[in-house]
């Protein structure tokens, strides 16, 4: 029975506690103006605390050039119209009332890509006794920023978020900025965003006129510095890039007289050409720099191309070894086939035709009549023929290394660009 009785009682109690809430309610919002400013005279200002909570970096759009976030405008102020006695409404500490039912800023986001960013009227607002008034809704938020993608991928940029009153003048709502606002205590629920960092956030409250109205008008900046997450562009392009770099040499190790030489170099130019196209899709077409990224693609399709002309002069080299009976010109000879064949290491016995090299050692037999009865005339005419098969040879041998020299001073070169491309490149990892 007793049991009963208590909760009758705490019944009664809750019951109480309503109705005192409704009728705080009802007094309240009896002859209350929402459209009017809730101050004492017209000439007064009323002070309006603001604070933008960072919840979330939704993203960075480069082609769009748009930024996205999510947040809680953290708003209070003090209505001269919501204060009461809380010991005339049974000790009530705070009421929730809807914002719709209430005077509210009429902030916005000056720099939204929307006609209209701002904040919900759905939420509730919580009063106090004295008359704060604390409204926090959630907000989404796509402003316009402009991106500078030179650095692509290891890109930085600052974004920002403009706050204002879009009718009330600094004459008549004050904003102004409450409470500590850096990174660390925004918002204890902030989520990181998988492709950027937030490396700060900055703000500042700016006062200035408009070309319709002599008032001034003051609003709240946010900076959001934001930094890109490399993973995702160094596996997908960064990657291929390097791997297509240190195959593209391969190129000039394949011997001269193979037919598969040309080929792969073309494939080669092919490769970096898609990449080139994946990554235009990533990048606005109106961009003023070009970034890095692209640079070095650019640089490897170049060298890859050059690659492509100097096997295309190599293997004329070498083809012309089948149909030319004389040697390269002399000052090929000269540059090319002197020092440069012993200091690259190309030996001429390596190059001679291997059906005609031992036909080379005719030249140290000088028939004169012999076990066969060979007359001086032939003997003469073989000496001759040896004579024209080591010309022959010898020049076939001399434009097979000028092929093989040709392909491994450009195998250097190209491995002396590529290290100074990647080292110029590896200062921004």
């Amino acid at each position: 029975m007793d049991g009963w009785c208590s909760l009758a009682e705490d019944f009664a109690a809750n019951d109480s506690y309503i109705s005192e809430e409704h009728r705080l309610f009802k007094d309240l919002l009896e002859g209350y103006q929402e459209s009017v400013r809730p101050v004492g005279s017209a000439g007064e200002a009323l002070r309006l605390d603001f604070r933008f909570s960072l919840t979330a970096v939704d993203g960075l759009d480069e082609k769009e050039q748009t930024f996205v976030v999510s947040g809680w405008m953290d708003t209070s102020w003090k209505d001269i119209q919501l204060v009461w006695d809380p010991d005339k409404y049974g000790g009530l500490q705070g009421i929730r009332i809807p914002i719709n039912r209430l005077w509210s800023p009429d902030i916005i986001v000056i720099n939204s890509k929307d006609a209209y960013n701002g904040p919900p009227y759905h939420h509730l607002a919580y009063v106090t006794p004295d008359g704060s008034v604390y409204w926090i809704p959630p907000i989404n938020i796509e402003t316009y920023c402009a991106v500078d993608l030179a650095e692509f991928p290891f890109d930085e940029h600052v974004c920002s978020v403009t706050f204002l009153s879009w009718t009330y003048d600094e004459t008549l709502v004050n904003l102004t900025t409450k409470g500590n606002q850096d990174k660390g205590s925004t918002n204890p629920h902030f989520m990181a965003n998988s492709e950027w960092e937030l490396k700060g956030i900055t703000f500042s409250r700016n006062c200035r006129k408009f070309p319709c109205c002599a008032e001034n008008y003051c609003d709240i900046t946010y900076d959001f510095s934001i930094k890109r997450q490399t993973t995702f562009t160094t596996h997908l392009f960064l990657g291929p890039s390097v791997v297509l770099c240190l195959v593209t040499p391969v190129v000039f190790v394949l011997p001269p007289g193979s037919g598969e030489k040309m080929i792969f170099g073309i494939g080669v130019v092919l490769a970096d050409v898609l990449l080139l196209g994946e990554l235009i899709t990533f990048i606005p077409s109106a961009h003023p720099n070009v970034p890095l990224l692209a640079k070095y693609f650019l640089a490897n399709i170049v060298m890859a191309c050059f690659s492509v002309v100097i096997s295309a002069v190599v293997v004329g080299f070498w083809d012309k070894s089948k149909s030319r009976i004389s040697g390269p010109p002399a000052f090929l000879r000269l540059l090319i086939l002197g020092p440069l064949t012993r200091l690259l290491c190309v030996r001429k016995e390596d190059y001679l035709p291997v059906d005609d090299a031992d036909k080379a050692a005719a030249l140290e037999v000088t028939p004169e009549g012999g076990e066969d009865g060979f007359e001086a005339t032939s003997g003469e005419e073989q000496k001759r023929r040896c004579i024209n098969t080591y010309l022959r040879n010898a020049a076939i041998s001399e434009w097979r290394q000028l092929a093989v020299v040709f392909d491994r001073i450009f195998f250097i070169v190209y491995c002396v660009v590529l290290s100074i491309l990647t080292l110029s490149f590896a200062r921004y990892l």
